[in-house]
């Protein structure tokens, strides 16, 4: 039994919980009493997660998973829920300028490493006859950011994909939620914008202007939210049988995710071209 009353008879895991949001919803299912299943990418990364579980009400079970190379993992009967969080985010560039090792081991990780662990999940779960498949996609997809191309194309992926899954899986009982962070203090934020990395694409004169303009724009977005407040809002979520398939963690985040439900497309792109001194036809 959960603290919030809702009843859990199984196991949830958790991809990429050797840090950040992953480590944080390891922590934030064990204190609710729900035993966990996580997962990391390399053992050395294990030791986070006993350090920060040690004494919880949930058992915790550690397991080395890379989800680009999943093998012959395969998740217990007493599966319930399965988050895909493991994700990479590299260099803010023009998408001109991004090659294309870079999409590709982007997508590897953030999509097609997220389709295999929810192949491997789906069959368990229907079993079941109940479940949820929580995947982490992104509060970029809120507004059409430069030089995150890659990273949004890989998240608008996952979050179509959540679409047809929410279709395909519900005669079986299991619930797709889609969590969209808003800014969160967590690993893969470390050496991205936090750091001031939209500098990458200042290296290229075309682009130096929007880039500048991009840092400015940064210094406005309110303090992170740290990955355990997140955590917070995305067990309540997960848990929420009666709530919609998308959530934001914060107060920004699910203010925008409204936006994104009432306005159009059109008149998001036309404020964020807006904002970066674009007119013309584009900015129309």
């Amino acid at each position: 039994m959960t603290d919030n009353g809702v009843k859990i008879d199984g196991i949830a895991a958790v991809t990429g919980a050797g840090q950040g949001i992953g480590l944080a919803l390891t922590v934030e299912f064990a204190r609710r009493g729900i035993d966990v299943l996580a997962t990391v990418p390399e053992e050395s990364m294990g030791a986070a997660v006993r350090e920060h579980t040690a004494g919880l009400p949930g058992s915790v079970e550690l397991a080395v998973l890379d989800v680009t190379k999943p093998g012959d993992f395969a998740f217990p009967d007493e599966l319930r829920i399965v988050v895909n969080n493991a994700g990479i985010r590299l260099a803010y560039l023009p998408i001109e300028m991004t090659p294309e090792d870079q999409w590709r081991a982007v997508f590897d990780v953030n999509f097609f490493g997220l389709v295999e662990v929810t192949r491997r999940a789906i069959p368990v779960l229907r079993k079941a006859g109940t479940g949820v498949i929580c995947n982490i996609s992104s509060g970029s997809l809120f507004v059409p950011i430069p030089f995150l191309g890659p990273y949004r194309a890989s998240k608008a992926a996952v979050s179509n994909l959540c679409e047809t899954l929410r279709v395909e899986l519900a005669p079986f009982g299991i619930r797709i939620v889609d969590i969209m962070p808003g800014a969160t203090v967590s690993g893969i934020n470390a050496d991205s914008i936090a750091a001031g990395h939209v500098a990458d694409a200042v290296r290229f004169p075309e682009y130096a202007p929007m880039a500048h303009r991009q840092r400015e724009l940064n210094s406005e977005i309110p303090p992170a939210t740290p990955a355990a407040d997140a955590a917070v809002a995305i067990v309540d979520a997960i848990l929420d049988g009666g709530g919609p398939m998308r959530y934001g963690t914060d107060a920004v985040s699910n203010q925008l995710l409204e936006m994104l439900r009432t306005t159009s497309e059109e008149e998001i792109a036309v404020e964020v071209l807006r904002r970066f001194g674009v007119s013309g036809p584009a900015g129309r």
